[in-house]
């Protein structure tokens, strides 16, 4: 069961939510597009289209084919506490670590998916 949701989402599935939660709130675009996606986590348009399936029938994002995605009232609380802990972990990595900036970003996307919430929750004390 994922620490951050009732709803048990595969790593996968939790990068594209979150994607989805930075290119329409982080970049600020007012439209979310699968193109957008893919072109954000480097991965093929059809695989963006699979999870964006799956992610509809979770109540997670409204998605049609050939249409704007949009997350839900409900993707948008996962989507932010993703991109919160991604943000946290990224900023222990760089500012208290030292790692360079790219290489940050890359293994806290990867931390975040198995960071215990009590390890994740004294790095977060520790950045305040």
């Amino acid at each position: 069961m994922n620490a951050l949701s009732r709803i048990e989402l595969t790593k996968a599935l939790e990068d594209y939510l979150k994607a989805i939660y930075i290119i329409q709130a982080i970049e600020g675009k007012k439209v979310v597009r699968v193109k957008d996606i893919a072109s954000l986590l480097n991965v093929k348009m059809s695989s963006v289209t699979d999870a964006l399936r799956k992610l509809s029938d979770l109540g997670l994002i409204n998605y049609s084919k050939r249409n704007y995605v949009e997350l839900t009232p409900k993707g948008e609380n996962i989507a932010v506490k993703l991109y919160q802990r991604w943000e946290v972990i990224f900023k222990f990595l760089r500012d208290w670590l030292g790692v360079d900036e790219d290489i940050a970003k890359k293994d806290a996307c990867r931390i975040e998916h198995v960071i215990s919430e009590k390890t994740y929750n004294a790095i977060r004390r520790k950045l305040e």
